[in-house]
């Protein structure tokens, strides 16, 4: 409703209240245990985020500080924990849409609407994850979206654009060195996100689109509006000059799909942006409209990209360059034909490279209709003739792809309008020079050309000569094409090859179309033509294809093509039959005689030809079509001849009688017929009326007298007497056996009552509601939605469809009706009786099936024929330029829409038939065949019956228990039998009808469930598919809701009009009430049955786990669990079966889930209700100051009892970035031993009792344990931790408490200290993590009475850790901590923190590395609340610096980062304070990329360095193995390596380009690869980085500083590093700082080692890519005067006689031929103007000695193969002298020259 009528809703209309829909989609994404049906909700999830989407503009302005106050305050991205979600739902809800006219911002307070004061906000959170792609993605399209909706009143700064342009550079990931390390796109969070762990959806984000192109594309879009310097237009000049190489198809990798698709987006957004500011309704203010200048100077930018894509390797990639070029092609015509033209003349003139001739293909036809669209590029019209010439050879049987191409330009252009008619050009071409040749460089870009509109229309009339020949040779190449493609009748598979299938319907529709637009001079030559070949060939491998060909030419030109044919047709048939051909009984599909190929080729060109649209065609020649059909049909006995006789009766009645609209040209016929419009059909080329236009008339074939008579005689002659013949067969050979003449006279009379049936369907209406007046008035094409898809009717009646007797009392009518019922009658005996017999001929029964599904539900159309319509209605629409702002579309297309949209009519009027006694005998006999014991039987059957009951859906209801009742039948199972029944059970009205209605759901799942006594696995897997599907959709009964006071309201208002709505009101909230009555008695029996199956010892797992998920699906918090259910699921926990025991699990903590949620509700006073509350949270007071709050925990550490009774917030996020106003929290553990769950509901207390009695019993527990620590098959480090059994453990130890845990102590304490089991470990750590988060509502003297016990047996679990093992105590403390608040667990944290402290002077590093891992699984629950406690336990981090085992070493690396990363907090106040305090940053907010972190971080970091500074000056030289430096290094470099790996990144980017001396350095460790590795990766990271404007400077100067050292190993890897961080932070460096960069690394190039001016001349490479031009104008003329000075001659063998000023002055001349050599290397696929001088000097030194001679050949070898496949065009910007000079160093020389 939103998107469709944007116009016509407006906010001010309508608002939406977004709380609603925020607490929908949270409740989705974020479930409790208890919820009801996550999966079901869960998939409904993108439905509600599109309505989201859509009704953003309708939520309040004020609603952004609400949507904020609501969100920021989860904001925490120390952890990953939810975060996404976050920032989603911060995407989804903060309001975008532009505020109602007349309503003025509020830039301050609660109800502030201005987006100018929380936009900073936003560009704050980004600067928290740079480079990261989610964040970036959704961050970028709030941003996007924001610009979009508030153009002409937001406009974002010059630093913000820049911004987004970094962000959006580095959404390409793009390689700027070779052999570089790839910096992390996504920062792992693995340590610190334990969401996934204890709930499987927590972790889970919203299905949103994260399209990041197309987010940085429209904005790109959307933020250009002038030529200002700094501006978007001179931003995205600098990104073009930047990523052009890496569209080259040379360059293929990772990136190209991506960049392919950004460039699509961004013509396409263009175009639209240009569409919505030029429509007359466009609010934009004018000022704020992109101006003709902008945008021509955008085209020309995105084509350039977009040539270079055209010949990529990537088929995708090809494909968006079209689609880009034909955007851009849409705006500015002849920035994009001239260039682009001369490009496809080439590549299709190529032979040897068959890449580039398809691609150029597939372009052509892509910009067909553009190209050809006279009034917007006048200049395409002399184009049409040439190239459709130039593209014949593309029609080649050898190559479809090709060929495929080829047809779909000739195709486009038909559509388009284009008329194949020659046109006289007076007098001699005007002498102007050719508009069409000038390249591109020489356009003037601000403005387009003016156009010499005489020479034009010369050009094309002279053009259009070429249009007899090419249609002569375009015939013929198709008739080939026909001839030599594979035809279904040459095979026994029916099965053809889909591409060829294709290529066959493209070439019959191109026909059409060009046999409908050629002029009438050309008639006589097609119709020779194609009668020629029609009676040269009679190949049956043509045969399909050429009837189609015909097909197309009784479309186009119907008189023509019965002249020419249909006489000649029936005359060879009838020689034929004469002869005795296909009068020889067979029933084969696949074989046939030799002599049956003239027949049969005569025979199909026949059924083509009465295939036309207009019957009236046909009465002409009726005679000889009749008799040409009898014989067919009613003599020959050949099944593929009588096949074709049916088919031909069915079409010409359905010629007959259909109301259709005709087949029609690109004009109306009185236009056509116009001499003016034949004289200047070009200048019509494109023009297509709007279809409100009287011009736009369709006609159409309606029935005359004469036809009507002639389809009633093919009735009364054909199809009547079958129906009787058929009835005296069925009559004669009820029970014996038939012959094969039989079998084939009982196959034809079934086939061609069929045929005769379906000829019916235009004739009456189906029966159901009659239609008052058959009438076809309204607009078929017309209306709002013209150019969607054709109506659905939803109309509770049927409505007018053009039938031929619609007058129920008519005789006419009568009869009809007569002949339907008859043949039903007869249908339904024939089936009976071959359902009776039980055998029979397989192809008898198919075919009585088809006729039994096409009397019921055959009326002009069926299902399969509508569906295969609506699917192709729209088959190449793409190629059209067609505008949603006006109703404009071709006539062609328009006709074939108006066609489907009758064939809407038609089918729709099939829905409201009655399932009368006939209907539903045929239906009966029909679902008898479905169980039938041939594969191909059961699959028509199912098919046909499927198709029934679309149409008639009462049919199916009867139908339902006999299929059920075949799963049951144990007795006498039949595999064949119980896969029919699967089959129907699983098809689509069949399911729906069984789970929306409880008198069949329970007896369908109750025959799957217990269908076990079938062992065929077909049928097996059969059951558990069908299973599968249904119960994602199985909702337990619903009570009805009492109605509303609104609805209440309406029914009194309308009750006052009406006195019967009241009435029926309250009938149907009876009619409810006793439905709901009946579903829930027979949901208590089924849910008591299917416990009953799983009791069952019989039981087989798999039927067993059918049964679990419909009672998992069943269980809901409305209706009180089960008793016997929950029994049983407890039971199942000692099972021998793992997946009984899995399955057990996860449903008994879901119905543990449902009880204790009941009991809140039904006692509120229940003493774990009694616990939470909202707490007023303003100004953080509530909890002590905002930044004490993070030391609560160390103070409840220290015995602090006011900290440890302030009140518990599980929220790990709240208070972190700001305050929220409110917040859950619960109150401390109260005194004494009162259970958590005092008072269970009263429904609900026999489940609880069941379960209560099997977990207290005796041995009970240590059956749980022995069971759940059974190691599964998989290998001992594959093992993982169970979340859905520690989750069954949460559960139950939180509903029965402290008296549980007496009796599964033993057991969980035997498991834990069998250390030496891998699986008795991992099952501890389940029930051990469960416990712990169990005691949620705990009472103080149970939780002091576990932690008495669990401490020591911790101590001493962790004490014994494994390899094996720590992963799950790792694991099942995230499990536990995971939102719980840290003073929940003070006991533990004690005994990790204080009682095992890191001993980095022990002997066991396992153990040592352990406890340091178990520790950080505190910084992942809890982070920023545990820091202060941890730093105040004095760790000694610090002193494994140089530990002497690797393992120690990472650990506390890792440790280190993560409690120093641990510490930073925002905390805000009030979120109304966080907005206004980051807005007062500037435009770009708050930046959080960067932290120096606390003192203590600070002073540790420094210690680090100041350690490892020391552990150098003491290195020996010539030391051999590991030293305290090598060691203290890697720890170090690994604590900074942590940042980029597992973020957050803020500490490293601020503290890491302080040691680049350091990390230089290390980089020269060749002795040590790890070393060496660490802190080449960490350069190259830092280097890569996305930086804010402050911190790369201080990063671009720290890396300058490099450059200073005497070491060139050093300078040599630092110039890359330069190159890189210059490309990666283009948009965030200075001007300054690349300036002097560039400077710097261009006076390496004289340097006096070569490898490294070889390094500085790769980098300034780079450097020149991102340069200006006047910075490119500086570079060559400084390198230009270094050639200058010319070398001296030496003779060989000879010394120069200044040995020193020779070397000096090779050096100086190497220097300038590499920097001339980066500028050409700078632009490997262009040739700027400078570039021919620069080339020449480069050749003038080819002669000075190495390595000036090596570089130069170098230089000119790359540029011959980058640009090699365009050197016909690039050549041109060369004078003669200078490619003489080129010739000679591009091309080798010849041995015999």
């Amino acid at each position: 409703m939103f998107g469709r009528r944007e116009d016509r809703l407006t906010a001010q209309d309508i608002t939406f209240d977004w709380r609603k829909l925020y607490d929908l989609v949270r409740n989705i994404v974020v479930p409790k245990i208890w919820q009801d049906n996550p999966i079901q909700q869960r998939s409904k999830l993108k439905n509600i985020v599109d309505l989201i989407c859509e009704a953003n503009r309708f939520f309040p302005q004020s609603a952004a500080m609400e949507v904020f106050e609501e969100l920021l305050p989860q904001i925490q991205f120390n952890s990953m924990d939810r975060q996404i979600l976050t920032v989603q739902l911060l995407t989804l809800f903060v309001p975008t849409a532009r505020p109602p006219k007349g309503v003025e911002l509020v830039t301050s307070g609660p109800q502030s609407t201005d987006p100018q004061r929380w936009l900073p906000t936003i560009f704050s959170l980004w600067s928290f994850n740079l480079r990261t792609s989610v964040f970036d993605a959704y961050l970028m399209n709030l941003v996007t979206t924001l610009v979009l909706e508030q153009r002409g009143q937001l406009k974002l700064t010059n630093e913000q654009l820049r911004f987004v342009f970094a962000s959006g550079l580095h959404f390409f990931n793009l390689p700027v060195s070779r052999g570089a390390a790839t910096l992390p796109r996504n920062i792992s969070m693995q340590l610190r996100d334990s969401s996934g762990v204890y709930r499987m959806q927590a972790g889970a984000g919203l299905p949103l689109k994260e399209e990041r192109a197309h987010s940085f594309a429209r904005f790109i879009v959307y933020t250009m509006h002038d030529e200002s310097s700094g501006g978007t237009l001179e931003l995205f000049e600098q990104l073009v000059q930047m990523i052009e190489p890496f569209y080259h198809p040379s360059n293929n990798g990772a990136w190209s799909g991506l960049l392919a698709r950004f460039l699509r987006h961004l013509a396409k957004e263009l175009l639209q942006r240009s569409r919505a500011e030029a429509a007359e309704d466009c609010e934009v203010p004018v000022d704020a409209r992109l101006s003709r200048s902008v945008r021509r100077r955008l085209v020309v930018l995105v084509r350039t990209l977009a040539m270079l894509l055209l010949f990529s390797k990537g088929e995708d990639s090809v494909s968006m360059s079209h689609s880009t070029l034909k955007h851009l092609a849409e705006l500015e015509p002849d920035l994009i034909f001239r260039p682009l033209l001369d490009t496809l003349y080439t590549a299709i003139d190529s032979v040897t490279e068959t890449h580039r001739m398809i691609s150029a293909m597939r372009a052509l036809a892509k910009l067909a209709t553009t190209l050809s669209t006279f009034a917007h590029y006048p200049e395409g019209a002399q184009h049409i003739a040439p190239l459709l010439t130039l593209t014949l050879p593309g029609i080649d049987v050898n190559d479809p792809t090709k060929s495929y191409f080829a047809l779909s330009f000739i195709h486009n252009l038909c559509h388009n309008g284009v008329v194949f008619d020659e046109l006289l050009a007076s007098g001699d071409m005007p002498e102007v020079r050719s508009i069409s040749k000038e390249s591109a460089e020489d356009m003037d870009v601000s403005e387009p050309p003016e156009l010499d509109m005489n020479q034009i229309e010369w050009a094309t009339r002279a053009s259009t000569a070429q249009f007899e020949a090419w249609i002569d040779q375009y015939l013929r190449r198709v008739f080939a094409l026909m001839d030599n493609l594979s035809s279904s009748q040459d095979t026994s598979n029916n099965t053809n090859s889909s591409a060829d299938m294709k290529l066959v319907l493209m070439a019959s529709y191109s026909i059409e179309l060009v046999l409908k637009q050629c002029g009438s001079r050309y008639y006589p030559m097609i119709s020779r033509l194609i009668t020629q070949f029609v009676t040269s060939i009679t190949s049956l491998s043509a045969v399909e294809g050429m009837h189609k060909v015909v097909n197309a030419f009784v479309s186009a030109l119907p008189e023509l093509a019965h002249a020419s044919l249909l006489s000649l047709c029936c005359e060879r048939i009838v020689e034929e039959i004469d002869n005795g051909v296909g009068l020889t009984p067979s029933l084969s599909r696949f074989t046939r005689t030799h002599s049956e190929t003239t027949l049969i080729w005569f025979a199909t060109m026949l059924l083509a030809l009465v295939e036309c649209s207009d019957g009236q065609h046909l009465l002409k020649y009726k005679s000889q079509i009749v008799h040409a059909m009898k014989l067919l049909s009613g003599t020959c006995m050949s099944r593929h001849v009588y096949n074709i006789g049916g088919q031909m009766l069915n079409c010409v009645m359905l010629t007959l009688t259909s109301t259709t609209p005709c087949h029609t040209r690109s004009v109306p016929d009185s236009v056509w017929n116009d001499a003016e419009f034949r004289d200047n059909h070009f200048r019509h080329w494109g023009k297509h009326p709007n279809v409100a236009d009287d011009s736009f008339s369709l006609e159409w074939h309606t029935p005359s007298e004469q036809e009507i008579e002639f389809a009633q005689e093919l009735m009364r002659e054909m199809v009547e007497p079958r129906i009787g013949e058929l009835a005296a067969f069925i009559d004669s050979a009820d029970k014996r056996e038939l012959s094969n003449t039989e079998n084939v006279e009982l196959n034809r009379l079934v086939w061609v009552l069929r045929c005769g049936v379906r000829g019916l369907g235009h004739l009456v209406p189906p029966p159901g509601t009659t239609i008052a007046a058959d009438d076809l008035t309204d607009a078929l094409v017309g209306g709002d939605d013209a150019n969607g898809m054709p109506p659905r009717y939803r109309l509770d009646r049927q409505v007018p469809g053009g039938y031929v007797f619609t007058d129920a009392d008519s005789s006419e009518y009568g009869e009809v009706m007569d002949i339907r019922k008859r043949a039903g009658l007869a249908t339904a005996q024939a089936l009976q009786c071959v359902v009776g017999r039980g055998d029979g001929n397989v192809e008898n029964i198919k075919a009585l099936i088809l006729l039994g599904e096409s009397v019921v539900c055959y009326y002009a159309v069926d299902r399969p024929q509508f569906t295969s319509k609506r699917r192709a209605w729209n088959y190449g629409i793409e190629g059209f330029a067609m505008d949603n702002t006006i109703c404009e579309m071709p006539r062609i297309y328009a006709s074939r829409r108006a066609q489907l949209t009758q064939v809407s009519r038609l089918f729709h009027n099939t829905r409201f038939m009655p399932a009368s006694e006939l209907f539903s005998d045929i239906s009966a006999q029909i679902a008898h065949l479905c169980l039938s014991a041939y594969s191909e039987v059961r699959s028509y059957a199912v098919s046909a019956l499927d198709n029934i009951m679309a149409v008639v859906p009462q049919i199916k209801y009867p139908l339902i228990p006999m299929f059920v009742a075949e799963l049951d039948a144990r007795d006498e199972s039949n595999p064949e039998k119980m896969m029919g029944a699967l089959r129907m059970l699983d098809s689509l009205p069949i399911r729906r009808a069984c789970l929306r209605d409880w008198r069949f759901f329970p007896a369908m799942v109750l025959a799957l469930c217990r269908a076990q006594h079938e062992d065929k696995p077909q049928v097996k897997t059969m059951i558990r598919n069908t299973a599968v599907t249904q119960v994602v959709y199985v909702v337990a009964p619903v009570e009805p809701v009492p109605p509303g006071p609104l609805l209440e309201q309406m029914v009194n208002a309308l009750d006052g009009a009406n006195t019967d709505v009241s009435v029926a009101v309250a009938k149907s909230r009876e009619t409810c009430a006793q439905r709901y009555r009946y579903a829930a008695s027979e949901y208590t029996r089924l849910v008591n049955e299917l416990v009953g199956i799983l009791r069952d010892a019989g039981t087989t797992w798999r039927f067993a786990a059918i049964a679990g998920y419909y009672l998992d699906q069943l269980t809901s918090v409305r209706t009180a669990p089960e008793e016997q259910l929950v029994g049983t699921l407890a039971e199942y926990l000692t099972s021998d079966l793992m997946l009984f025991r899995e399955s057990a699990a996860l449903n008994l903590a879901q119905a543990i889930g449902m009880i204790k949620k009941r009991s809140k509700l039904s006692n509120p006073n229940i003493a774990a209700a009694q616990r939470r509350q909202q707490l007023d949270m303003r100004d953080g007071r509530a909890l002590g100051a905002p930044h004490a709050y993070a030391d609560l925990c160390e103070r409840a550490l220290d015995g602090d009892t006011e900290a440890a009774q302030t009140p518990l917030v599980d929220n790990p996020a709240c208070g972190w970035f700001v305050w929220p106003k409110t917040a859950k929290v619960y109150a401390a553990a109260p005194t004494g031993d009162a259970l958590a769950f005092d008072s269970i509901e009263e429904a609900s207390r026999p489940a609880y009792n069941a379960v209560r009695s099997v977990l207290f019993a005796d041995g009970k527990w240590a059956e749980i344990a022995r069971l759940f620590s059974v190691e599964s098959t998989r290998p001992s480090e594959e093992e993982i931790f169970g979340g859905t059994r520690a989750g069954l453990f949460s559960q139950v130890f939180s509903l029965f408490g402290p008296p549980l845990l007496e009796r599964a102590w033993t057991a969980i304490e035997g498991l834990a200290r069998e250390n030496e089991r891998v699986g008795a470990q991992r099952a501890a750590a389940e029930m051990i993590g469960g416990l712990l988060r169990g005691t949620k509502h705990w009472a103080q003297s149970g939780l002091d009475a576990m932690w008495t016990q669990l401490i020591p047996l911790l101590d001493t679990v962790f004490a014994r850790l494994a390899p094996d093992t720590l992963r799950f105590w790792q694991a099942a403390l995230q499990y536990a901590f995971a939102r719980r608040d840290p003073r929940r667990y003070l006991p533990l944290i004690r005994l990790i923190v204080y009682g095992r402290p890191f001993d980095p002077q022990a002997e066991a590093p396992f153990a040592e590395a352990a406890k340091l891992d178990i520790l950080r699984a505190l910084f992942g629950a809890w982070d920023w609340r545990i820091a202060s406690a941890v730093v105040a336990s004095r760790p000694r981090f610090l002193d494994a610096l140089a530990h002497p085992y690797k393992q120690v070493r990472d650990a506390a690396a890792i440790a280190m980062y993560t409690l120093s990363s641990a510490e930073f907090s925002v905390s805000y106040a009030r979120v109304d304070e966080a907005v206004d305090d980051l807005a007062r940053y500037g435009p770009l907010g708050r930046d959080f990329s960067q932290w120096a972190g606390s003192s203590r971080t600070q002073a540790l970091i420094s210690e680090m360095t100041q350690r490892v500074q020391a552990w150098k000056a003491e290195v020996v030289p010539l030391t051999v193995g590991p030293t305290n430096f090598s060691r203290g290094s890697k720890t170090l470099l690994s604590f900074f390596f942590v940042g980029f790996r597992f973020g957050p990144r803020r500490l490293t980017l601020d503290h890491a380009p302080n040691i680049l001396q350091l990390l230089s350095e290390l980089q020269e460790h060749h002795d040590d690869d790890e070393l060496c590795r660490l802190a080449s990766s960490n350069l190259e990271f830092l280097s890569q980085v996305l930086y804010t404007a402050n911190l790369s400077e201080i990063v671009g100067a720290r890396l300058l500083a490099l450059l200073d050292s005497s070491m060139w190993h050093v300078v040599n890897k630092a110039l890359p590093l330069l190159c890189t961080l210059t490309f990666a932070n283009r948009f965030t460096l200075s001007r300054e700082i690349r300036a002097r960069i560039l400077d710097t690394t261009s006076l390496f190039l004289e340097h006096d080692q070569i490898e490294v001016r070889q390094a500085a001349s790769s980098s300034l490479t780079n450097m020149v890519k991102c340069a200006s031009s006047n910075v490119i104008f500086d570079i060559n003329t400084r390198f230009s005067a270094k050639l200058q000075r010319r070398l001296p001659r030496v003779r060989y063998g000879r010394t120069p006689k200044d040995p020193h000023a020779y070397s000096k002055l090779v050096l100086t001349r190497h220097a300038g031929v590499l920097g001339l050599s980066c500028l050409v290397l700078a632009f490997p696929y262009t040739i700027p103007e400078w570039m021919p001088n620069v080339l020449v000097q480069l050749a003038e030194c080819i002669d000075d000695p190495n390595p000036i001679q090596s570089t130069v050949q170098r230089t000119f070898a790359e540029f011959r193969r980058t640009h090699m496949d365009t050197w016909h065009e690039d050549r041109k910007r060369f004078s003669t002298s200078q490619l003489d000079i080129l010739t000679d160093m591009l091309v080798s020389p010849c041995y015999y020259a």
